[in-house]
C-alpha cells in the first residue's frame, strides 16, 4: 500500500502480511531500513526466541532466514534510502546488521497504543493509517537528506556499478565526509550501499531468466570470479548452488 503525500519522501510502502500455515523466508540483502509490527502469532531468526513484536531492521551484508508460525499477522513499513533517518534521535548506521526491539529506539507506551490501535483496526487499510498517524506524528523533518537521498538515488540507477570518487566529486564533498554524511542516513557506507544495490540487480536479473554467465556480464562484473567472490560474501554460497537450492527470496 502506497503511504500518504506527506510521507512518501520517507516510506516506500507499507505491507501486511498473514501466514496461515508456517513460512520460511530468506532474506537478501536490500537497500531499505524495515520496520515490522508483529499484530498477531510469532517469528524467529534461526537460533534465536521469538522475535519481539515490534522491531526495526537495518541494512544487513547477510542472508538471513525468517520463519512465521501459523496465525503470524504483520504490518511492514519499507523506508526510503534516507527516509528511516527522519524518525529516529539516533544515526540509523548503529542498525547496520541488526534487528533491534522498536523499544529500545521509542517510548513503550507509544508502541503498546500503535499496537492496539493497528490489531484492533477493521482491515488492513485501517491498520495501515494507525501506523501513517503514528509516524506523522513522529517526523522530525520536512524532508530526508537531499545530497543523501540523490547519491543514494544515483547508486541505485548505476545499479551499484559506480565509483566512489566519482561520487563525491559530483557531490563537491572528500570521500571521507560523503562516507560520514551518507552513513549516519542512509545506515551504510555507500561502497557497501552499491554492493547490495549490484546484488538486488542480479536478482532482477535471475528472475528475468538470465543464465549466470549473462548475468554477470550485464551487473558489471569484470569476471565470473569477482561476481562469484560478491554473491558469496552476501549469500555464503556460489550463486549457482543458491538459485538451484532456492527459488523464493525476498
Amino acid at each position: 500500500m502506497e503511504p500518504r503525500a506527506e510521507l512518501r519522501p520517507f516510506v516506500k510502502r507499507f505491507e501486511v502480511v498473514r501466514s496461515l500455515t508456517e513460512r520460511v523466508h530468506t532474506l537478501l540483502p536490500d537497500t531499505s531500513l524495515v520496520a515490522c509490527l508483529r499484530l498477531d502469532g510469532a517469528a524467529m531468526l534461526p537460533g534465536s526466541p521469538a522475535l519481539p513484536t515490534a522491531i526495526l531492521s537495518g541494512l544487513q551484508d547477510r542472508t538471513r532466514t525468517l520463519t512465521h508460525l501459523p496465525g503470524s499477522l504483520v504490518l511492514l513499513t519499507v523506508f526510503t534510502e534516507a527516509g528511516a533517518a527522519a524518525f529516529l534521535r539516533e544515526p540509523v548506521d548503529l542498525l547496520f546488521n541488526q534487528t533491534m526491539p522498536m523499544d529500545s529506539l521509542l517510548l513503550r507506551s507509544q508502541l503498546d497504543d500503535l499496537h492496539s490501535q493497528a490489531a484492533e483496526a477493521a482491515g488492513h487499510s485501517r491498520r495501515v493509517e494507525a501506523m501513517q498517524r503514528f509516524l506523522l506524528r513522529r517526523l522530525q523533518i520536512d524532508a530526508p537528506d537531499p545530497l543523501s537521498a540523490a547519491v543514494a538515488a544515483e547508486i541505485r540507477r548505476r545499479h551499484g556499478a559506480v565509483r566512489m570518487e566519482e561520487l563525491s566529486r559530483v557531490v563537491g564533498l572528500s570521500l571521507s565526509a560523503l562516507e560520514r554524511r551518507f552513513r549516519k542516513r542512509v545506515g551504510a557506507s555507500p561502497r557497501k550501499f552499491a554492493s547490495i544495490a549490484r546484488l538486488r540487480h542480479v536478482l532482477r536479473l535471475r528472475k528475468t531468466g538470465g543464465n549466470l554467465t549473462e548475468i554477470a556480464y550485464r551487473a558489471g562484473y569484470a569476471d565470473q570470479s569477482h561476481f562469484i567472490k560478491d554473491f558469496s560474501a552476501f549469500t555464503g554460497v556460489a550463486p549457482g548452488s543458491f538459485f538451484q537450492r532456492l527459488s523464493s527470496f525476498c
